[in-house]
């Protein structure tokens, strides 16, 4: 059971400012949790002013009256084992942090001082208004971006949403910065006072004390009173009953239909949205998805999404559009409107409102990959709108049927209430919105489809969901079995290996099998890598329908492609699970794709790789690393031209070649027992026949220290980008604790230096890089005004002259490593979490699965010298292989060395050394 915050147990209370906080005691937690909530978002932005409010959130983190330095508060909190965000929505704002569990007593006192007393210094506020501006042009050619600005040009103008929420240089310019801190300094007091704020806490500290600690930090907030929420309607009785054509930049097709809705997603009893968008959100068979994926009209389709605010909500259903759908929109309308009369129809049907409640209550009482940060941030959010007594009941499962409620909220779905976005390249466009350019235009609906969507035909094809077959009334726990809490090797044979460990620790119901194939056939060419992601994309849809019930009923699978061919990945409730196993292992290996379906996954699978070569420069620079430094890892504009030429017979011959001889790598871990880990054994032995070939390798591409590797990336984006990669020498321990040490150390001042101070963009980081095990670090900065000459002079200059004064570090080496140790002990906290530690520490042959237990051992042993010394050998260019990546933007070319200048890809690998 999931009781990690048990919010049913929360004490409320009001401090006599009118703060009113929501406290979570947890004694069992070493984590302390905060989020304050403020109805501040940019709807409360000054018309002549918009972004304000997110350049308020900004300047919080410019310094405080007790922390006066810029971003001070973020080291304070990272000191004390935490880190802290903050975000601005449409109604809120929200700032949270997470800490060691008992520094909550010094964290919270800062954290309230930073709320409450900003310093707005004027310095400051142009450097932010900078980062702003970098985050605008960053988001500018973002295609969900450019929608959102054109949801906000087609709502009623006198609601808040359509104010532009980021701001940037052209807006704020308008102003002297005076004029602006004046600005600040009056919505700051307008609206970050008590009676606007919402408190939510969980920690392991002693009730009493921390409400008495709460009360200590925020008395001194000023009452003031509650904004107001007294908006209009969001859309006007003429946007709706309306198409809206929009332009994308990458290659896509969607339909969006929109319904607009009052409040009642906040119906927290009967929750009919969450019933309505679970048929809708049916993939099975007669389901209106695969209804429209047997006549080649979508790809996918996604119910109950949109945005949403305190009195009003947009359910959307967006579908992925095949070219054929596109030209079947107002059919596929039709069928829409046909469903949704089904689930009208089914009203008289309690057992589908219990079933959904049956599954609500099992997602719950066996929740794992809980956030608790997100949670305890939602819930700051909820406390403005619910009461203590219904907030102890969000996460609870579905009250009481309700027909009434039910047949309420199904009369906003009509033809008269909805919006339609058709977004495609190929859609007729007359206008151009703010910002962000993006084309769009606006019609009626005519009239005859509207009354034809108000009419829609029974269709025989379409049908609701039946009783589902792997839903359980009872989940049963195995007895332990001395010497299973660590991976066994249960069979050792030429071709198949597997691995069997015992849930001893969580004491759940569920488990995970993972089952790896290493197929030569499948690596060995472009060719068999781009055969094998049609397959694949082929076989996971055809397994879609077959399996949905399964999926919503906590048995989930994932069959993924992997640099030596493909695994099988099963999670959930034991029981059936391997069963489930069973049926997908006879599917993929007796799966044969149509050439209609492989002609249509290939189109896919073409569209998926030419968006990747839009993403954002960073992004496409990580791509790019990965594909040099990981032998059987291929880039997308080359993988474009293999699938280009793949042929259906090509892919046959392949997927014969690669299920002929393969090697099986596989673990089962969870609430099994020896018996029936010894039954599955046999059986994946069974049904593997082919299973006798040899494991193959993962090399890493060996970089030679002393001089650096320079690579250009063609993107289409204006911003500059550059990585500065480091490739440790070896993957020893003490290589790889060195290297996350060191990373650790430089993170803080070189976002500092390189973001905050030189403002060089908005994407300013650095991270632990590792490939294939072996260790790294990365350096990366994204600027839409700098050149890549420029960055990279910034980034060489900071690094080597922080690595050879490394000594300033010496006094932050006890914090650094205190929380380090912390993060490597920190405990499995799903199971799910510890069978992936324990399949991957499987795939290194770390066959004590103490890999994090070792490496916090050689952190802890380390001396401030042993840093020092290898800071100085990177200094010196005579540890480490280094390769930079560059994309230009709309700047120069880097100057490189033609000699280490990497031109192709291929050529590349076929001389480099690997590891």
């Amino acid at each position: 059971m999931n009781n990690l915050i048990d919010f049913e147990r929360a004490h409320h209370f009001t401090l006599k400012n009118g703060l009113r906080v929501m406290l979570c005691h947890q004694p069992k937690s070493d984590t302390s949790y905060v989020s304050l909530s403020v109805r501040a978002g940019h709807f409360y932005d000054p018309e002549d002013c918009q972004g304000l409010a997110h350049l308020l959130e900004h300047m919080l983190f410019m310094g405080s009256r007790h922390f006066p330095k810029p971003n001070a508060i973020n080291s304070y909190i990272e000191q004390h084992g935490g880190s802290i965000n903050a975000w601005t929505g449409t109604e809120y704002a929200n700032y949270h942090y997470h800490c060691d569990g008992n520094k909550i007593i010094q964290t919270l006192p800062a954290f309230a001082n930073m709320i409450r007393q900003p310093i707005l210094d004027e310095t400051a506020l142009l450097n932010e208004i900078n980062a702003i501006d970098a985050e605008f042009h960053f988001k500018k050619k973002d295609d969900l971006r450019r929608l959102y600005q054109i949801h906000k040009e087609t709502c009623n103008p006198h609601h808040p949403f359509t104010k532009f929420s980021v701001g940037n240089t052209n807006i704020f310019s308008a102003f002297s910065v005076a004029e602006l801190r004046t600005a600040l300094k009056t919505l700051h007091k307008n609206y970050y006072c008590a009676s606007n704020m919402c408190l939510c806490v969980a920690s392991p500290v002693p009730e009493a004390q921390l409400e008495a600690l709460i009360t200590q930090a925020f008395a001194g907030l000023e009452r003031g009173q509650l904004a107001n929420d007294n908006w209009p309607d969001l859309y006007t009785k003429q946007q709706l009953g309306i198409q809206i054509n929009i332009k994308p930049l990458q290659k896509a097709r969607r339909m969006i239909v929109t319904f607009a809705l009052p409040g009642i997603h906040n119906d927290v009893e009967t929750k009919p949205l969450n019933y309505v968008s679970h048929l809708l959100g049916d993939e099975g068979e007669g389901s209106l998805l695969a209804f429209l994926k047997q006549r080649n009209w979508a790809v996918n389709l996604i119910a109950g999404s949109g945005i949403e605010g305190d009195k009003f909500k947009d359910f959307n259903i967006s579908f992925q559009l095949t070219q054929e759908g596109l030209a079947a929109k107002e059919d596929i309308l039709t069928a829409l409107f046909s469903y949704l009369q089904l689930i009208k129809s089914s009203i008289d049907e309690p057992w589908r409102y219990e079933e959904k409640a049956q599954l609500t209550a099992l997602a719950l009482d066996y929740e794992e990959n809980v956030k608790p940060l997100n949670l305890v941030s939602e819930y700051a959010q909820h406390r403005f709108i619910f009461s203590p007594k219904e907030i102890n009941s969000l996460r609870s499962t579905i009250g009481s049927f309700n027909a009434e409620k039910l047949n309420e909220a199904l009369s906003f779905f009509a033809p008269q209430n909805l919006r339609l976005k058709i977004i495609s390249p190929d859609v007729f466009t007359d206008k151009s919105c703010a910002f962000y350019d993006a084309q769009y235009s606006v019609k009626p609906l005519s009239p005859s489809l509207l009354y034809s969507l108000n009419h829609p035909p029974l269709m025989e094809s379409l049908r609701l969901p039946p009783p589902n077959p792997y839903l359980s009334n009872a989940y049963h726990l195995v007895l332990p079995e001395t010497g299973y809490g660590t991976p066994n090797k249960l069979i050792d044979k030429e071709g198949l290996r597997f691995w069997f460990a015992q849930d001893q620790q969580f004491f759940s119901p569920k488990g995970d099998i993972y089952i790896s194939f290493d197929m030569a056939a499948f690596s060995s060419s472009l060719a068999a890598v781009a055969a094998k992601r049609i397959w694949l994309s082929a076989l996971n849809d055809y397994l879609q329908a077959k399996y949905y019930r399964a999926e919503i009923a906590g048995l989930h699978y994932r069959i993924y492609g992997h640099q030596a061919g493909f695994t099988i990945h099963t999670r959930g409730f034991t029981e059936q699970q391997t069963l489930l196993v069973n049926q997908l292992l006879d599917a993929v290996t007796a799966f044969s794709p149509t050439q209609k379906s492989f002609e249509h996954y290939k189109e896919l699978q073409l569209q998926s790789l030419q968006n990747s070569l839009l993403n954002k420069p960073t992004n496409r620079l990580f791509s790019r690393l990965s594909v040099l430094i990981q032998r059987n890892t291929q880039a997308p504009i080359e993988l474009l031209d293999a699938v280009t030429h793949s042929t259906y017979e090509a892919m046959l011959a392949t997927c014969k070649d690669a299920f002929s001889h393969y090697y099986v790598d596989s673990f089962m871990h969870g609430n099994w027992s020896l018996e029936h880990a010894n039954t599955f054994a046999d059986a994946l032995v069974t049904q593997c026949t082919n299973a006798n070939g040899k494991p193959l390798s993962r090399a890493v591409s060996k970089l030679s220290a002393g001089e650096a590797l320079y690579h250009h990336v063609p993107c289409e984006h204006d911003d500059a980008a550059v990585v500065l990669y480091l490739q440790a020498p070896s993957p020893s321990l003490t290589d790889t604790a060195l290297c996350m040490v060191l990373e650790q150390m430089l993170a803080a001042p070189f976002f500092n230096a390189l973001r905050t101070e030189q403002q060089l963009g908005y994407i300013v980081g650095t991270g632990y890089v590792p490939h294939n095990q072996h260790p790294g670090m990365a350096f990366y900065v994204q600027s839409p005004s700098t050149s890549p000459k420029k960055l990279l002079d910034a980034m060489t200059s900071f690094l080597f002259q922080q690595l050879d004064e490394i000594e300033f570090y010496r006094f932050y080496w006890p914090t650094i490593k205190q929380n380090m140790l912390k993060q490597l002990e920190e405990r499995d906290l799903t199971l799910s979490m510890k069978s992936q530690r324990l399949w991957v520490a499987l795939g290194t042959h770390d066959l004590a699965f103490n890999r994090n237990s070792q490496l916090a051992a050689c952190i802890d042993a380390l001396t401030f010298e042993e840093i020092q010394l290898y800071a100085h050998k990177l200094a010196r260019r005579e540890h480490c292989g280094e390769l930079i990546l560059y994309a230009s933007g709309k700047f120069e070319d880097l100057e490189t060395p033609e000699e280490r200048t990497v031109r192709s890809i291929s050529e590349f690998k076929a001389q480099v050394p690997y590891y």
